[in-house]
Order: structure tokens, then sequence, then C-alpha cells
């Protein structure tokens, strides 16, 4: 006689035999489970997922255990088999081969609100195959909100998935190749409510052929993670409000921004470090979008390794801005470009060695910019354009 529990069967003597689900077997389980009393009166809101590599114990315990091929599959029916209030799929340790779903935009995916989605640090590890040119992890559909994903380990494997391109003529297009993503719609599409309430901690998301993670909406947050390189931004939170904190990101190969903005407003950076190493090669640390407001760039360090490329520490737009606390150092020869191109911004209490601040009003709005306070280790101003006000002990 056999049983289920979530897509394992169990023999008469309890033991458990994987069970990976095709979409028949996964349709036909959603099924059984949704007309099943015994099932949604045991059940809790939590449901787990072990893969081939798990250890015995923690296969025992999932309610879903996958073969290591294709593993978003079981990922994806725990996820769409938690109770219609939502609920949380705790990843246990072990890799998971993650490939793309036919006709979708990403591996793992997230399609409704109040879903938390846990790992168990770097010990649960979410790989992209070769050749899937996806995300590997990707929150879409209208209104869809309080979303959490922690404790993960991505890497989105760009080395074996060169060719995400996408069309750069369509909004979006060029940007579905990102370890997470979250956007309400397909490229080129809307949506009547954007999404809300996201939230990224705890992970370490590697080697994206666009961005590590891009998130739009409301109240969209990076949290206290490990990012590495990427081709396009290793962070990116559009539309705002949103916060990008305590999040360490190390630069070794090529990255065009580690840590920013776009088309967004109220937007914290704060708490974070860059750190570029000696083969990185990154075109702008930390970067806020023109015709942005209220952007807060605070408490962050960004340092530069000898023989480290970095064209500009920070590339601050808009108007409204507030640099205040941060520590940005070079140690190449060459001085650091940090552009301010925004009035209204207050530049205060930083700590810029080798560094050329570089103020250059493009917004045409007569707006002044102060820079007051900071200290300038072989650092220099150049005032190009724009209102400067600045204190005399500027040394």
């Amino acid at each position: 006689m056999m049983r289920f529990q979530g897509s394992a069967m169990h023999n008469e003597r309890g033991n458990k035999i994987s069970l990976r689900p095709t979409p028949v077997w996964a349709a036909i389980l959603l099924t059984v489970l949704a007309i099943s009393p015994a099932y949604s009166e045991t059940r809790g809101a939590t449901l787990a997922v072990a893969t081939a590599d798990s250890s015995e114990k923690s296969k025992q315990a999932a309610d879903f255990v996958a073969d290591g091929d294709g593993d978003q599959e079981e990922i994806n029916l725990a996820i769409e088999s938690l109770p219609e209030v939502g609920g949380k799929v705790q990843l246990m340790e072990g890799t998971y081969d993650i490939k793309k779903v036919s006709g979708e935009l990403g591996g793992v995916l997230i399609k409704r609100s109040n879903v938390e989605l846990a790992g168990m640090g770097q010990a649960t590890k979410l790989i992209q195959a070769a050749s899937q040119e996806t995300n590997v992890i990707r929150i879409i559909g209208d209104n869809v909100g309080n979303i959490t994903i922690r404790d993960l380990y991505v890497d989105a494997n760009r080395d074996e998935n060169p060719l995400g391109e996408g069309d750069p003529n369509v909004s979006h297009g060029r940007f579905e190749f990102c370890g997470i993503k979250a956007f309400c719609a397909r490229p080129g599409g809307g949506c009547d409510i954007e999404h809300y309430n996201i939230t990224v901690m705890n992970c370490t998301i590697l080697n994206a052929r666009r961005l590590g993670i891009m998130l739009e909406g409301r109240n969209m947050n990076v949290i206290n993670n490990t990012i590495g390189n990427a081709m396009s931004d290793s962070v990116e939170i559009l539309n705002g409000p949103g916060e990008i904190r305590g999040n360490y990101f190390e630069i070794t190969g090529r990255t065009h921004v580690a840590c920013g903005a776009d088309r967004g407003n109220s937007i914290l950076m704060t708490n974070n470090i860059v750190h570029v190493r000696e083969t990185g090669d990154i075109d702008i640390g930390f970067r806020t979008w023109s015709n942005s407001r209220r952007q807060v760039v605070a408490d962050n360090v960004l340092i530069v390794d000898k023989g480290g490329q970095c064209g500009t520490a920070m590339d601050i737009r808009g108007d409204g801005a507030v640099v205040t606390g941060n520590t940005v150092e070079s140690l190449n020869d060459e001085r650091l470009p940090m552009w301010i191109t925004g009035g209204n911004t207050l530049v205060t209490g930083n700590l810029l060695r080798n560094v050329t601040l570089v103020i250059n009003d493009k917004s045409e709005k007569g707006l002044p910019i102060v820079v007051n306070n900071n200290i300038l280790h072989n650092s220099e101003i150049d005032h190009q354009k724009g209102i400067l006000l600045t204190s005399t002990e500027e040394k």
C-alpha cells in the first residue's frame, strides 16, 4: 500500500520513495490535495522540499523530494500547494538543479501573495542548469505581494547561460536573465496593481547574466545579502520606496553597477560594502537615477583594490539626494570620479580618499548642491556646473 505525503510516496513500512512528478503528475497531485479533507486538516502552512543530495533525515521530513534534475518542479508544486492564505516553503540543504519552465520567465515561479521561500543558508544551493537563459527565481502577477526570499545560495551560472540578450526595444526584454527578479508583468506588458512588500534577505546571489536582484514595486527591500558579479546591476530597485541595506558586494569580474536605483523615489542605500577586488571591473559603485527624488546614500563603504577597475564611485542623479557618512577609497594611482548631477543635494560627512568629487548639475533646475564637512584625502572638488555651496573646511 502506498500513501502520498506531498510529492513523496510511502510504502507499508513508512519508508519514503522519491517521486519527481511530471506536469501530469503535478496536476493530478494538486487535484488530490484539493479534495482531500485529511490533507487539508493535517497540513500546516509550511511545506518542506528536499533534493537528491539532502540528508536522509531531511528527505524523511520533507513533503516533496526532488531527484536533482529539474528540481524547480517540486519547488513550484510546493508553492502552489500552500493554503489560500499563503505560507512557507522550506528548502532543505542540498543542491537544486533549476531549469526554465516552458512558456514562463523563470525556473522557480512565485505567482501568488503571502509566500516565504526559505533555505538553510549556504547549504541550500539553487544552481541554474546550462543553456536555460532565464531567471532562477521569478516573481510575477498582478497585485502580488508580501513575499520573502531568504537564506538561499543562488548561482545564475552566467558562463553556461551566455545568450541572455533579449529585445532592447521592449521594456524589460533584456532583463529576464537574473538571479531573482520581481516584476508584475511580462516584457512589454503592464498590470493594474504593481508588486508590493517584497524582501530578499540573507541570501548569496552570484554570476548573473543581467541583474543579481531586480525588484520593481512598492516597499522593495534587499537586506543583509552577499552579492557578486552581474553584467548589469548586482542589485537594482525600481519605483520605490525601498531599501538596500547591509549587503556585501564582492566584485571580482565584469559588472555594470553594484548598488543601484532606477526611476524610483524614496530609496535608501545604507550600510553596504562594495569591495572591488584586483580582478574586478565595474562601471559604477552606487547609482541613483535621473529625475528621481529623495534618495539617501549613507554609511556605505566602497574600496577599490590596487589593480581593480572602477569607472565611477557614485553617480548621484535626480533631486533631493543625501550623501552622508560614506567612505570611498581607491588604492590605484588615478583619482576615482564621484558624480553629483542633481540639485537640492547634500554631500556631507564623507571620507573621500583619492577621489575627484565632480559637481555638474544636469537638471537645469538651478537648485543648490551643498558640499561640507567632508574629509578630502588626496582628493579634490571639480565644480563644472550648478550652484555649489561649500564650507572652508574642505581639505
